[in-house]
């Protein structure tokens, strides 16, 4: 059965995941199924429980600077069991939106530079030093592993002026 996308107001938006004990050919197929789906619908990341799997497993594709041309995407990358660590003091507001929440984008603080350990497909751990809006995907996607979407990082006045949008999107997707 082919991945769909789980939307606002669907409660495995606000479950916390669990770990990812062993990386099998179902874990496999899945992060593959995961970057297609994320490639199809242009998105810079996805988080496993966006497509209705409860675990700690996130994809997503760097932003790269080439001097001279266009921000590239790089090849996908695959985040599982990730740990964040050392935020920057330093924190600035981006924009930010997210495939289950459509059609909403809001101004979010996030630190600018970010630590993560995670273990790779191949089950090789990992530690990388990321900053900027790799740091703020990173940051994103890890938050939908811990039931958290980045409305809830507004403050209460921006929160006020998206709830109509909100109640929208959940109105459409969960109509009863």
């Amino acid at each position: 059965m082919p991945l769909q996308i789980r939307y606002y107001g669907d409660k495995i938006l606000r479950t916390r995941a669990l770990p990812v004990e062993e990386i099998t050919e179902e874990i496999r197929s899945l992060v593959q199924e995961m970057i297609e789906f994320m490639d199809a619908f242009h998105g810079i990341g996805l988080a496993a429980p966006q497509v209705g799997k409860l675990i700690r497993l996130f994809v997503l594709r760097n932003y790269v600077e080439v001097p001279g041309q266009e921000i590239k995407l790089s090849a996908p990358q695959v985040y599982i069991n990730p740990r964040l660590s050392n935020p920057s003091p330093k924190k600035v507001f981006d924009s930010e939106g997210c495939l289950s929440i459509p059609g909403i984008r809001a101004e979010v603080e996030r630190p600018i530079k970010i630590t993560v350990e995670a273990v790779d497909l191949e089950g090789k751990a990992f530690v990388e030093e990321v900053e900027g809006y790799n740091a703020r995907v990173r940051m994103h996607e890890n938050d939908h592993l811990n039931g958290v979407l980045f409305i809830d990082r507004l403050d209460l006045r921006r929160r006020k002026k998206i709830e109509p949008m909100l109640k929208q999107v959940e109105k459409k997707y969960h109509p009863d």
